[in-house]
């Protein structure tokens, strides 16, 4: 027997022939789909909205777990409270050392005197030529402003309702704000509580004299800022875990 007549005797099977073409259109529509619908990394990564986007999301996710974290610790609280009776003075000073760590952390409504600041675009008309963005509220403009408050003794400060922590981030996307995870825009309502005074001090504040009140006066801002016996803050409801901030041991230098 010859080759040629052993080769002859092991035709290929019809049905190999089509398992073997089905398996080349799979691999094929495979790869088309992976080709074509492979996004454009570098446009992805020049896009700061889409970035921000995803980060507002993750941080969503953490104030839904921290609102979790707030109310188990709570009830905990709670449910000591109802099951010890010997130590009543205990679990005062520990009620109340906690009522201070949540006002100082912003994490409770507060109420207090302070001021109320509107600010807003300007309604004139652009000349040719000049920059649009002079005559819109920017992101620096409200950081200046919250600047001057802290610095005049305010207390508590927030914006469109949004309270500001220390972990509290003020960004420009765009024509919007982002403030803590709230996309925010004009017009902004700042409202601090703070002493008596503490208008003629911001007034008088290098942060808002320097350059927000110029730009005021330079472009027609809509701006108030009076005084008000009654200022109701919200809580912060966010994130406010450090990620490399530990306390710090007695005795550590």
């Amino acid at each position: 027997m010859t080759r040629g007549r052993v080769r002859r005797a092991f035709p290929l099977r019809p049905q190999w022939a089509a398992s073997i073409a089905a398996s080349l259109v799979v691999i094929g529509f495979v790869g088309y789909a992976q080709w074509n619908g492979s996004p454009d990394r570098s446009q992805f990564a020049s896009s700061v909205q889409q970035v921000l986007a995803r980060q507002v999301t993750d941080l969503e996710a953490e104030q839904a777990e921290l609102r979790q974290q707030i109310a188990a610790s709570e009830a905990q609280v709670v449910a000591y409270q109802a099951s010890s009776t010997s130590s009543s003075s205990a679990l005062a000073e520990l009620n109340r050392q906690l009522a201070d760590a949540r006002l100082a952390a912003g994490l409770t409504r507060m109420t207090g005197p302070g001021v109320v600041i509107q600010i807003a675009d300007s309604s004139r008309s652009v000349p040719d030529g000049d920059n649009p963005a002079n005559y819109i509220v920017l992101v620096d403009d409200l950081r200046d402003l919250v600047a001057a408050l802290l610095a005049s003794g305010a207390e508590g400060v927030s914006i469109n309702g949004e309270r500001l922590v220390a972990t509290s981030s003020i960004y420009g996307v765009g024509a919007s704000v982002l403030v803590n995870t709230a996309f925010l825009s004009p017009p902004f309502r700042i409202e601090a509580i703070g002493p008596d005074g503490l208008l003629d001090r911001f007034l008088a504040n290098a942060a808002y004299r320097g350059r927000v009140a110029q730009r005021i006066e330079a472009f027609g801002l809509a701006f108030s800022a009076i005084p008000s016996g009654s200022v109701e803050l919200a809580a912060f409801v966010g994130n406010t875990r450090f990620r490399w901030a530990v306390p710090t041991g007695e005795g550590t230098p």
